[in-house]
């Protein structure tokens, strides 16, 4: 698999070898003296964070040789000191232990299968240092102590604690409490009306790792589907355009430091939500593979400046590039499609699935959503788009919805559905409209009764209750929308 991985991410940069722009970029991240280039490639200053993300970048691509892989992770365990400080910026050389850098080096560090970085002192004192910087009171990660905090800072923790948690080794238990104080922040973070869609896809990601290790409660688990149901729709606008939009913080105390959420290198935190054909999906990886500089073998980032390519925005894209190769090659799909269609309006839908259901049958369209969302499908389901409905011509707005909006509509078909002024008469009528343009591989019904429903073709392939429950049914979807059998 590793090989046909490796083609399809040569032909997404139309380059002769990915691996060959792997060891190119990693060549140019390394400095002399255990060093990791700051920023553009040839200032020639230190940086953890950007150490940071080459181990968590490039060095994380199979790829790259094992052998130096190995030899870069030992590298960046150098950069701690026995007391867990982190190397500093060759400018600030005695300020280089903030929560943000720090938290990504560990994370790094604990890739490491043979497990020997994490038996020594200078990382198990490095992640008390990290614990000593979490805000005990409400869960947040200040940049150091004393300074700002942001929801940013707590999404590499998170990694770093889910890599410990599933090496089952000494620091599982350690790390539990900071989980759940680290949790309950995320919670705030993604229902925060304040904040950025970037803050909330980053808590949502992380809150999926988190409840991956079985760490949310039972009211836990509700918040976050229903933050994560609410995020997911809103990644693209109304028409279909992605939502998301670079972030950058900066503190106001010495010594000066500023970052950035670049949006390309979002697709490892979005890339389970929806498969990789989901019109966010499809948007995030074009702007990706639309801005690698193929004269600089590499990527600026967020700046449109001329120079040279940046370490961190080359490591962390080559590791996206990778996952997005390994999407397609997983969901069966044809690289050069693909590419055609990631540039084409068509791959833009704001929602995945739209559910049609009669009122009395709401406590199974329920369930189904709730499965559909944790796959990180986006679902159109009327509760969750209360403040969309309201004050609107229902008949016009979701005529919308199901004909232009959504790839695929669950219709819960029932006597209910049949005798529902909405579901049997106006989304039906949608859904047929739209049946009469695309003949197939839209409609997904799931009958609860035995009834004929007006204008069903009896050829159309269903599934029945009596003999799949909601769960395997929602699931069945999920395969689905994830194959890319997309209208």
């Amino acid at each position: 698999m590793l090989h046909a991985v490796h083609d399809v991410a040569s032909k997404l940069l139309a380059v002769s070898s990915f691996q060959d722009v792997c060891l190119s970029v990693l060549n140019r991240c390394m400095l002399d003296n255990g060093r990791f280039e700051a920023g553009r490639f040839g200032r020639g200053q230190h940086s953890s964070a950007s150490a940071g993300a080459v181990l968590n970048g490039v060095v994380s691509i199979p790829c790259v040789p094992a052998r130096l892989r190995q030899r870069v992770r030992r590298l960046g365990c150098s950069l701690l000191t026995t007391e867990g400080h982190l190397r500093g910026h060759d400018e600030h050389p005695g300020d280089g232990t903030t929560s943000w850098s720090l938290a990504q080096v560990l994370h790094g560090i604990a890739k490491d299968s043979t497990g020997q970085f994490l038996r020594s002192a200078n990382f198990a004192n490095g992640l008390t240092r990290l614990l000593a910087l979490q805000n005990r009171s409400d869960g947040s990660w200040p940049l150091r102590r004393g300074d700002f905090d942001d929801p940013v800072f707590a999404f590499y923790p998170v990694l770093l604690f889910e890599q410990l948690s599933r090496t089952q080794g000494p620091y599982a238990e350690y790390v539990q409490e900071s989980i759940r104080l680290t949790a309950d922040y995320l919670l705030d973070v993604a229902s925060a009306t304040n904040g950025t869609i970037a803050d909330a896809a980053l808590a949502v990601s992380a809150l999926d790792r988190i409840f991956r290790l079985g760490r949310l409660d039972d009211r836990a688990v509700s918040r976050y589907f229903d933050h994560k149901a609410r995020l997911i729709s809103d990644l693209v606008d109304e028409t279909g355009n992605l939502h998301l939009t670079d972030k950058y913080i900066q503190n106001d105390l010495q010594p000066r430091w500023h970052s950035v959420t670049w949006t390309p290198v979002l697709y490892a935190c979005t890339r389970h939500w929806g498969g990789v054909q989901s019109s966010h999906n499809f948007q995030i990886s074009a702007r990706l593979i639309e801005s690698f500089d193929r004269t600089e073998s590499g990527w600026k980032g967020p700046s449109h400046s001329p120079g040279r390519a940046s370490s961190w925005a080359s490591s962390l894209a080559l590791l996206n590039v990778y996952l997005l190769a390994r999407d397609i090659v997983t969901s069966g799909l044809d690289v050069t499609e693909y590419q055609n269609t990631m540039r084409s309006m068509s791959a833009r839908k704001r929602f995945d699935v739209v559910i049609s259901f009669g009122g009395p049958d709401r406590a199974v369209a329920r369930e189904i959503r709730d499965h559909l969302v944790a796959a990180g499908l986006r679902v159109f389901f009327d509760t969750d788009f209360r403040h969309d409905l309201l004050g609107e011509d229902l008949a016009i707005l979701l005529q919308d919805i199901y004909f232009e909006r959504s790839r695929f509509a669950i219709a819960i078909l029932s006597r209910s559905f049949l005798k529902s002024d909405w579901a049997g008469n106006w989304e039906w009528k949608a859904v047929l409209a739209r049946m009469n343009k695309q003949r197939q591989g839209y409609l997904l019904p799931y009958f609860l009764e035995n009834v004929e429903v007006p204008g069903l073709n009896p050829t159309i392939g269903f599934l029945s209750a009596d003999k799949v429950s909601p769960c395997e049914f929602a699931d069945i979807v999920v395969r689905k929308v994830q194959a890319g059998r997309r209208p």
